[in-house]
């Protein structure tokens, strides 16, 4: 019987490539494959990053249904500058398609495809992300296999929303600052490295259980600002004198993964000394304009629990941001116990 189950896999890895159907296939769901396409394309040097990404640990499942050579998923268990993803399960067919016969039948294969790898070790494994059926699947699967137990609570929990051109609400709600302080939103310079990297240290944050040295902070902070991928709200005093403070960072958003027409906003941080002034959803606005301009789409995942961010991306103009919605996809990630696995980083 597993002989059968990985007779519908295919490998992919640094010496390979990805073959042009599994390209096609991430190509032709680029929104849902935000996690996976952007990175791939790195590796592989199609698309500008700097540095270029010299990590060695990337390897592709793709699952097709025996039978066909059709992919309905793409996995992926990669590294990069920062340590070593979570696992991420790219659904490449319709969610209703996946059956429940399908389901357990494609994580089983992937679970044992990736089991069989030639030095894979199952610590590796630290988390898996994809649409909420299918990793509560992969975990039930993975944990019966490996004996590596599921965190019972999720890491995280969100709604998968989209912004377009036509969605967008460019009006824009003046920020709720004293009279006396103005801002500007704009993209990030080097002279605001060590301003991120502190907000990129407090984004990671427990209980976070993916937290950030400040090496690794000031590392990210340097690599969002070379890529061009971060934007920050600057607020500062009306009139510049000798007693006043330096201006200071009230939110930043990153958009680290991109794809043709498709950007992903991958982090919006305000500290709790700006929080609740609408500085968020003028930095999100204005970052959302300044993307649209080059991308047709914009991807974010949002808290299922996070009331407050939910009504700031909806004034943006993002869609899918509650179960009533019919673009309504839920995504989730579970852990595997801390201390049998490495964890890594996104």
């Amino acid at each position: 019987m597993p002989g059968l189950l990985l007779a519908s896999i295919q490998r992919f890895d640094l010496s390979t490539g990805i073959s042009e159907a599994g390209w096609n296939a991430l190509h032709s769901n680029a929104a849902r494959a935000n996690l996976v396409l952007p990175h791939a394309e790195k590796v592989f040097g199609r698309q500008k990053f700097t540095p270029k990404i010299d990590a060695t640990e990337q390897l592709w499942l793709a699952y097709s249904q025996p039978g066909t050579s059709d992919i309905s998923l793409m996995l992926s268990c990669t590294e990069g500058p920062l340590g070593k993803y979570p696992l991420f399960i790219i659904p490449t067919i319709p969610i209703a398609d996946f059956t429940p016969e399908l389901i357990e039948s494609s994580m089983e294969a992937l679970c044992s495809a990736l089991l069989g790898e030639p030095g894979f070790r199952k610590e590796r494994v630290f988390s898996i992300f994809s649409v909420e059926i299918i990793t509560e699947a992969f975990a039930l699967t993975w944990e019966r296999l490996t004996g590596i137990s599921r965190i019972k609570k999720p890491y995280y929990s969100a709604y998968f929303s989209v912004c377009t051109e036509s969605t967008l609400i460019r009006q824009e709600r003046p920020p709720r600052l004293s009279e006396d302080m103005v801002f500007e939103s704009r993209l990030a310079v080097e002279q605001d490295a060590d301003d991120i990297a502190v907000l990129c240290r407090e984004f990671a944050a427990p209980p976070d259980p993916f937290t950030l040295s400040e090496e690794k902070a000031g590392k990210e902070a340097r690599l969002l600002i070379a890529n061009k991928s971060v934007w920050v709200l600057e607020i500062k005093k009306r009139k510049e004198g000798p007693g006043n403070e330096k201006p200071e960072i009230a939110t930043i958003v990153a958009a680290t993964r991109k794809s043709e027409g498709i950007a992903t906003i991958s982090k919006v941080y305000t500290p709790k000394k700006w929080r609740g002034k609408g500085c968020a959803e003028i930095l999100v606005r204005h970052a959302c304009i300044e993307l649209l301009q080059k991308y047709k789409e914009i991807v974010l995942y949002v808290g299922v629990e996070l009331g407050s961010a939910k009504k700031v991306y909806g004034r943006v103009g993002f869609q899918g941001l509650d179960d009533e919605s019919p673009l309504s996809e839920r995504w989730l990630e579970i852990g595997f116990d801390q201390d049998k696995v490495e964890l890594g980083h996104w």
